[in-house]
């Protein structure tokens, strides 16, 4: 009964989709503070959870990024907003959601907005890469950041299947159209492809921390192995600019826009109905062998002990 309700619910969103298109999102703006004489702007957007278009395993629901996506925008078409502070708590996620978070940020800067990061309890692998894109990054005295890396996951019980006379027959263009397959035996050459693919990925992410901090390649992959770090080793790398809370990394994008006083304003984006109902519709069930079939494979640039 509960899983047709859920196709139900499913359904009327779809439908409300078609009919009309997604609603566009509604940015919720609480002032922090209000100086007397105020005319211009700072922003606080907090960022918690994956960096993923949506948040169901095939991608559906409301997701963080597309949320950041849209205040990074608003923020940086309101003429008011000198500075954004984007305080980032993520294991990271995608590779396409992270770099389409690291160009926004750009995008603001050019626009002549300064952008800081602040790192929250975790920041690492995805949440890094976005970071790199600000012109400061500070870190809370326990955050973890790091895992500089890129995966593709994937699980294959091949094996188990000819134990108990099971077997794939699934019928292929070519011999490359069964990479990461779970149920057939692991093929060199798809693991070589596939390596090939990561190791690209991996140089776009080295090259980007070493731009965006002002390090060489080589001195990124001392520490680009995918490993954490504290806060303070990320500042022995040069990976981050400060250790402080949130009070002095607000401190230091007032200080560097100048020319107050500045209203504070934190960000918030409220679910359209679409969201929810997808989200619904995407209600979480036990996790099975099955349901990771179902997800695709995708490279992430994510801190992930459980993957797959």
């Amino acid at each position: 009964m509960a899983m047709v309700g859920l196709a139900i619910i499913g359904a009327f969103g779809l439908m409300l989709a078609a009919a009309g298109g997604a609603a566009s999102p509604t940015i919720r703006e609480t002032v922090l503070e209000s100086p007397a004489g105020a005319t211009k702007r700072l922003i606080r957007i907090p960022a918690r959870g994956l960096l993923l278009e949506g948040g169901g395993p095939m991608g559906e629901g409301p997701g963080v990024t597309r949320a950041l996506l849209d205040m990074l925008t608003h923020a940086e078409k309101d003429p008011r907003v000198d500075g954004v502070l984007l305080e980032l708590d993520t294991p990271g996620g995608s590779v396409t959601d992270a770099d389409l978070l690291h160009e926004r940020v750009k995008a603001l800067r050019a626009k002549g907005k300064r952008v800081h990061v602040l790192m929250g309890d975790l920041c690492a692998s995805g949440g890094v890469y976005v970071a790199v894109a600000a012109e400061r990054i500070q870190a809370l005295p326990t955050a973890v950041t790091g895992s500089v890396g890129v995966v593709i996951s994937g699980v294959n019980f091949s094996g188990l299947m000819e134990r108990h006379g099971v077997q794939d027959t699934s019928v292929v263009s070519g011999p490359n159209k069964t990479l990461l397959s779970p149920t057939r035996p692991v093929d060199p050459e798809h693991q070589r492809i596939l390596q090939g693919i990561v190791d690209a990925m991996y140089e776009r992410f080295v090259k980007l921390v070493a731009e965006g901090r002002g390090l060489s390649a080589e001195r990124v992959r001392v520490f680009a192995d995918g490993r954490l770090l504290t806060a303070d080793q990320a500042l022995a790398f040069g990976l981050i600019d400060a250790v402080g809370y949130g009070d002095a990394a607000l401190d230091a994008l007032r200080d560097a826009a100048g020319d107050g006083p500045y209203e504070v304003v934190r960000y918030d984006v409220e679910p359209t109905l679409i969201d929810l109902l997808k989200a619904r519709a995407a209600a979480p069930e036990p996790r099975s062998m099955l349901g990771s079939l179902a997800r695709p494979p995708r490279a992430m640039y994510v801190f992930a002990p459980g993957l797959p």
